[in-house]
């Protein structure tokens, strides 16, 4: 699946691909570039600190299963950020369903 066909997913506002670095690789959208740039550049730190939280509860609990992390979402009061891998998306609150948007982002991040 292809930026542009997740972009059309009802609610889905911006979708970009990002590198380690949080730079990006490809996007798409009706957002300022700039936006967009903070947008990867969030969404890089945050899958750090992700990372890292998800290591750490691994290492506490003793359990498996819990890294690498499949994903994250960031509920706010009318945008939700989600993000697969290097992939991230703004969607608008209460269009379109997030579960459908997280499995979308997974299967483009793993093509």
């Amino acid at each position: 699946m292809s930026l542009k066909k997740l972009l059309v997913m009802d609610g889905v506002i911006a979708v970009c691909r990002f590198h380690d670095d949080g730079s990006i690789m490809d996007a798409a959208g009706a957002m300022p570039q700039d936006m967009i740039e903070r947008l990867a550049k969030f969404a890089q730190w945050y899958r750090r600190m992700v990372s890292g939280n998800t290591d750490l509860l691994s290492l506490f609990s003793q359990m498996r299963g819990w890294t690498p992390s499949q994903g994250w979402i960031v509920h706010g009061a009318q945008i939700s950020v989600c993000s697969v891998a290097n992939l991230v998306c703004m969607v608008q609150n209460g269009q379109g369903s997030l579960h459908e948007i997280m499995t979308a982002l997974e299967e483009t991040a793993h093509e």
